[in-house]
């Protein structure tokens, strides 16, 4: 049995389901741009899933949360070593149990719609600081997609991705964005994220101000500190300025 199509045509969820039902073995490759998953089902059940940089439930999970897509399954009856313990139907439960989550994310957030870019000078100083989530949720910020798409596209629990979300702005590795792409110069991150893109300036007070009120982040003593440094180096230039 070869398949291929798109998720235009067919959702992943209802993609596994109908291999599920049908006791298929084989490969099913899975892309979007220059995003790409491979996952090996034996009987029905999904055996092991991997991208470039996850492998695991997570991968199912992340694949879940796309609205568009292509896929490509052939069947081969090759032993596969399975890695993932649950079944289809409760790695489909868990991924619609996320969704619903994420639904209700973004009805209560205003601002989820939001766009985020990356500040490439402040990826590559400091990628190897981030949680491993914040990394994640890293290599999906490219100027189009929103916090909410974000949140939705991680595979991961609503709550911790909007966790991330806020690490990487408290850090300063992302702002918000609203214009063109095409209007501002763009660098990729060396080596590290292939999809990564970002501009070349700094994110301005007033963005870092706005996205801080908008997204959930631990707040303490070292980051008010940090906040009143930065509005005085402001004011600094400011006064520079107009001398």
């Amino acid at each position: 049995m070869a398949l291929t199509g798109s998720f235009e045509d067919i959702g992943f969820a209802e993609l596994l389901q109908l291999l599920n039902v049908g006791h298929r073995s084989g490969r099913l490759q899975v892309w979007r741009g220059t995003e790409r998953a491979e996952l090996f089902i034996r009987h029905g059940e999904v055996a092991r899933a991997r991208s470039r940089v996850e492998r695991g439930p997570e991968v199912v999970y992340r694949v879940l949360g796309w609205q568009t897509g292509e896929f490509s399954f052939a069947r081969t009856d090759e032993p596969v070593v399975r890695e993932i313990t649950e079944s289809t139907e409760a790695l489909i439960l868990e991924g619609m149990k996320r969704f619903d989550e994420w639904e209700h994310i973004a009805a209560e957030g205003p601002n989820m719609q939001v766009v985020l870019r990356q500040q490439v000078s402040a990826v590559n100083e400091r990628y190897e600081t981030l949680s491993p989530e914040a990394q994640m949720v890293l290599r999906l910020v490219n100027a189009r997609r929103t916090v909410a798409i974000l949140v939705r596209e991680s595979g991961l629990e609503p709550t911790e991705a909007l966790a991330a979300v806020a690490e990487l702005v408290t850090e300063g590795i992302v702002e918000e964005w609203a214009e063109p792409q095409e209007a501002s110069d763009v660098l990729r991150a060396r080596g590290r994220l292939p999809e990564a893109q970002g501009g070349l300036d700094f994110p301005s007070t007033t963005s870092r101000a706005r996205l801080g009120g908008l997204l959930p982040r631990r707040q303490g003593a070292g980051d008010t500190s940090r906040e009143a440094t930065m509005g005085t180096n402001e004011a600094a230039r400011q006064g520079v300025g107009r001398r």
